[in-house]
């Protein structure tokens, strides 16, 4: 049993949890606050929504010790000395309140939203709820609540300060040499975890063991986004809400944030993280493909070396990398190229909330009116991330007909099968139409 101490509902709590239990399990079962839900288990429909130091998260996919030394909100924690919530008041107002499986996260990740931006529209809206579903198909009744609630008077009341933590760093490491030294000791018997977006769903289809997990999130070496020396730095649990919202990866990677504001719905963006994203090593990762576009470096660490992988030499095959057991991902480097332009446009089943059919990223920058630089990467196309040099070096030779060319000759530069997803024929097809797209997109920014 661990020793978790949180704020929850702004009162301090001090409870103890098995070392498997996730926060959803530990907040219904232990606690019984049953207003989150365990709808699909997967970071999909946002039933189980609570917020986590102000942001919206599943709380299916975190673990009961994440939650050590943060501030948390539930569905039964908005009420105020008797009186609802504007946000509360307004889903009954509006007849937003349906089944009552989806509706706690629909207010929750409303109230998130809100409590960010107290003026939000409807469009804004729109992407704040969209990693929550309503079973009941509710959505325009709901809308008008939240815009109800955006426009009435209310007052945000203070978070109340978050308790020192209390898990033991066997479970929730502070420091990197503590972290690659868990690895060393125990290789083949432990596995790092930070948002748990894509590992916890692994454990949900029983693949993966919960209780083989730590929490490498603490670890500050491995958080932030810096500029140094010639390279913009990314941390390796750095997450998709921070890279959107950076204005150094826009600068530099500006591809990237396009990647991000794809990645799952609010929730999923809140915790999951780019050194997830990489250490997944699946082809249809929507990150990846910016990396290469970026000719990004990935930093390895282990208690015996430090590496630098460049992002082309990281992925061996679905599912595989050069990441070893006892290793660690520290961050990506990517060089600071002055006036680079980039673009991420991707097809899935639906617009949001899909795996990628086919995903291009390109960067290019100019010099003289002329590209002087250009990559192009694609996902979901072959075993892994490919680039396509040969697109590259007609689009960089310029014409009047590069484009066209380009957009033809990428189809030869991929290899990809039919699967449940999309057809082999589709894809290839698609990519290059992808790559005119984005093209067009980059050079027009």
């Amino acid at each position: 049993m661990l020793d978790v101490a949180l704020t929850l509902n702004r009162r301090p709590v001090r409870l103890r949890a098995r070392s498997d239990q996730r926060l959803l399990d530990v907040l219904r079962d232990d606690l019984r606050l049953t207003g989150a839900k365990e709808g699909c288990g997967k970071g999909e429909c946002g039933a189980c929504t609570v917020l986590v130091n102000g942001q919206a998260v599943d709380s299916c996919l975190m673990m009961a010790y994440q939650a050590d030394g943060t501030s948390i909100e539930t569905i039964e924690g908005l009420l105020d000395e008797g009186r609802m919530h504007p946000l509360q008041e307004a889903f009954i107002d509006k007849g937003g309140v349906q089944c009552g499986i989806c509706i706690p996260g629909m207010v929750l990740a409303a109230k998130a939203l809100l409590d960010r931006d107290p003026s939000a529209g409807v469009e804004a809206i729109r992407h704040g709820l969209a990693g929550n579903l309503c079973r009941c198909t509710g959505y325009t009744k709901i809308f008008a609540a939240v815009v109800q609630a955006a426009t009435s008077p209310r007052q945000r009341r203070a978070q109340a300060p978050a308790p020192s933590g209390s898990t033991p760093r066997s479970f929730r490491p502070r420091t990197l040499d503590e972290a690659i030294e868990m690895l060393a000791q125990r290789p083949d018997e432990i596995r790092p975890l930070a948002g748990g977006t894509d590992v916890l769903v692994q454990a949900k289809d029983g693949t993966v063991g919960r209780g083989i997990l730590f929490d490498v999130t603490g670890v500050l070496e491995l958080h932030g986004i810096e500029e140094r020396g010639d390279d913009l730095w990314i941390g390796a649990a750095t997450t998709h809400t921070e890279m959107m919202a950076s204005a150094a990866v826009a600068q530099f990677a500006p591809a990237l944030p396009a990647a991000c504001a794809v990645v799952g719905g609010p929730q999923i963006r809140n915790r999951g993280t780019l050194g997830g994203n990489l250490a997944n090593a699946s082809p249809a990762a929507d990150t990846v493909p910016t990396l290469y576009a970026a000719d990004a470096v990935v930093e390895l660490v282990s208690v015996s070396s430090r590496r630098d992988v460049p992002i082309t030499e990281f992925f061996l095959g679905p599912r595989r990398s050069v990441l070893a057991r006892d290793e660690l991902i520290v961050g990506v480097r990517i060089p600071r190229r002055p006036g680079v332009r980039g673009a991420f446009l991707r097809l899935g089943q639906r617009q949001a909330q899909a795996i990628s059919k086919v995903s291009v990223a390109v960067g290019i920058a100019f010099r003289d009116g002329r590209p002087e630089w250009v990559r192009v990467a694609l996902g979901s196309v072959a075993p892994t991330v490919v680039r396509a040099p040969r697109a590259e070096q007609i689009l960089l030779a310029g014409g009047a007909d590069a484009l066209r060319q380009a957009r033809e000759i990428v189809k030869e530069e991929i290899a990809p099968i039919d699967d449940l997803r999309s057809t082999r024929e589709y894809r290839r097809q698609m990519a290059g139409v992808l790559l005119e797209r984005a093209v067009r997109k980059a050079t027009e920014a």
